[in-house]
């Protein structure tokens, strides 16, 4: 229960960010907050319910992920000779960016609960 939640924590805060920023294509630090308030009320809040091994996990995910972007990011740049994808802001080698650590602890939280909720 506590991890559907979660999952409707991030649909609710990337449809407000949809709402908010539909009409431009530039990057707004108030539309990337927006996406990340209400994951991060409900991560503090299963964090309250799960214990302290959800944080973990959530930075191990963050952290494994942007690993693998950023060496994914640089196999291709090496291997096609261009970029598929570049960040400007908090670049860590125009790879991936510290930006997206949040994401990826995200989608690891994401992954989990739909485990948990289909193995119940």
């Amino acid at each position: 229960m506590y991890y559907n939640i979660f999952i409707l924590s991030i649909a609710i805060g990337f449809y407000l960010a949809y709402l908010y920023g539909r009409k431009t294509t530039e990057f707004k630090w108030s539309e990337y907050l927006a996406t990340l308030i209400l994951p991060f009320l409900a991560l503090g809040f299963l964090i309250w319910q799960e214990g302290v091994n959800i944080l973990w996990y959530f930075i191990v995910c963050a952290f494994a992920g942007n690993l693998a972007e950023h060496l994914g990011g640089f196999s291709l740049h090496k291997i096609l000779g261009h970029h598929l994808w570049t960040y400007h802001r908090l670049s860590w080698g125009g790879y991936t960016s510290i930006l997206s650590w949040p994401y990826w602890g995200m989608i690891g939280i994401l992954f989990l609960s739909i485990y948990k909720t289909i193995s119940q």
